[in-house]
């Protein structure tokens, strides 16, 4: 029996390219490639847009402005109405507070017969003043989660969405781009790794939140007791920050054995040349892109516990749990996997059998295919 097809609205309002964004631009194309129609609204002139448009997706270009502003949130309401009406649109799938209410709205000013699903990605608890209890209780049919971290942030609203309308849906990975088979000594040497030594990496934007400070304190910590290891910090950024963590390095000590990259093309082949991959975020991930990419590459992973990632690496299960914000725990935790070669085969092979198994783009768009079925509109044409 044929699955249904669907005619959805994916709306994402955010500026820069994060993870909820490429989360948004992989749904939209793992739905087309399962035979739906998608369209995807975002911010005009940003790099979600930009990305839609050099991988031949229908972007639908909208003002999504941070603050209120009658005349752009006007416009925006009449070109989300006049697409939905256009395209015959059945579903608009939200990911952010401004266009979840911009959908939310304009369905109720124009008596739209849509079904309204908003997937929830950070773990900052949602207020709740009368206006959100409209939103998530009246106006929104189904919520979705990234994690049981994310949903727990719902707190009392979480009540009073329809039972069976919220569901924790964990993000997916693509596993053939993310692969161990793409390690090489020629990629490991690019990144400043010689011939024996052991790379351990800390890939994403370099901001303070991501940890690159904590990581380079703990780097610090153990470069006496493993001289044979490099340490890799890798990420988009803005301004001198990579070159401030090249000085910080440098003050440490340790400048010739820090290499600090700015993004780079080849995700795939740096993150497989890692031999241990170290999430160090101080806060929020709902849920960790990066993470799920170890995973996926076969790399034994020390993650910080917070947010959604206890619950990817399975409460350690797949890899080391480390206290944020704590360079000692921090190294403690990369000096148990250094010590130990058995154990980062295994957490590899376990790792890498997690991403395909439970983390895998046909689990994930299944489970999101079933709740459009959930709330399509009973009157919706086909």
């Amino acid at each position: 029996m044929a699955r249904p097809s669907y005619r959805i609205l994916v709306l994402n309002s955010c500026r820069k390219w994060i993870g909820e964004a490429a989360h948004s631009f992989d749904l939209c194309r793992q739905l087309q490639r399962r035979g739906h129609q998608v369209i995807l609204g975002c911010r005009r002139g940003y790099a979600l847009e930009e990305a839609a448009l050099r991988e031949g997706l229908r972007p639908l270009s909208l003002h999504f402005g941070s603050r209120f502003s009658p005349w752009r949130d006007g416009a925006d309401l009449l070109t989300i109405r006049q697409a939905v009406r256009q395209e015959r649109i059945q579903i608009v799938h939200c990911h952010r507070g401004k266009d979840h209410w911009l959908a939310a709205v304009c369905r109720a000013l124009f008596s739209l017969r849509i079904g309204l699903a908003r997937t929830r990605h950070v773990v900052t608890p949602a207020k709740g003043h009368p206006f959100n209890r409209w939103l998530f209780g009246h106006a929104t049919d189904a919520l979705i989660s990234v994690s049981e971290a994310v949903q727990n942030g719902m707190g009392p609203l979480l009540n009073l969405i329809p039972a069976g309308r919220s569901c924790v849906i964990h993000s997916a990975v693509d596993a053939e781009r993310f692969n161990p088979a793409f390690r090489s000594e020629a990629r490991r040497a690019e990144s400043g790794a010689g011939q024996g030594e052991l790379l351990i990496g800390l890939i994403g934007r370099l901001q303070n939140i991501k940890g690159q400070r904590v990581f380079l304190e703990a780097a610090r910590n153990l470069a006496a007791e493993f001289p044979n290891t490099k340490f890799l910090l890798a990420g988009r950024s803005s301004g001198h920050k990579a070159q401030r963590l090249r000085a910080r390095a440098v003050e440490y000590g340790i400048g010739g054995r820090v290499v600090v990259l700015d993004y780079q093309d080849d995700l795939p082949g740096l993150t497989a040349g890692l031999d241990v991959g170290v999430v160090a975020s101080l806060g929020s991930e709902g849920s960790s892109r990066v993470l799920l990419e170890y995973l996926a590459s076969g790399v034994p992973v020390v993650a910080t516990r917070v947010g959604g990632i206890p619950e990817l690496l399975e409460g350690g299960r797949l890899g080391l749990l480390v206290q944020p914000n704590d360079a000692q725990s921090l190294a403690e935790g990369i000096a148990a996997l250094l010590k130990d070669p058995d154990r980062r085969a295994r957490l590899a092979r376990e790792g890498r059998a997690a991403a395909m198994q439970r983390h895998s783009f046909d689990r994930w768009i299944g489970e999101i295919e079933a709740v459009y079925q959930s709330i399509l509109p009973v009157n919706a044409e086909r």
